[in-house]
């Protein structure tokens, strides 16, 4: 993915995500649970995309663990909402509230991200 671009748009953003689910999904197709695989790989990549600070990376994985029903801890949101903030970019602000939103309408079972 590539996260040199200063702005970018919601369609890139969504087919960042969308690649990224793809990616995910094809990776965990052998042995063992397929959303418990799914999960520890959204959890690695997104510990990896914090320590690295990079927004869009950050926004992407959290696009793709909501389409996949998975949402991290609300200490980690908030770490990911202050890493977003500073990009100052209206494509992954929207994406923020898109995640928070779907957080809030999803059942006390959906899957957790822990890092």
């Amino acid at each position: 993915m590539d996260t040199s671009v200063s702005r970018i748009s919601p369609t890139d953003l969504l087919h960042y995500i969308r690649a990224k689910r793809r990616e995910i999904r094809s990776g965990t197709d052998t042995r063992g649970e397929p959303g418990d695989r799914a999960a520890r790989c959204l959890s690695e990549q997104l510990r990896h995309a914090l320590t690295i600070g990079s927004p869009v990376d950050i926004a992407v994985l959290l696009g793709c663990a909501a389409e996949m029903s998975m949402f991290p801890l609300t200490p980690v949101l908030e770490q990911c909402t202050a890493a977003i903030r500073l990009a100052n970019q209206p494509a992954l602000r929207g994406l923020l509230w898109a995640v928070r939103h779907r957080q809030s309408r999803a059942p006390a079972c959906a899957r957790r991200l822990l890092l």
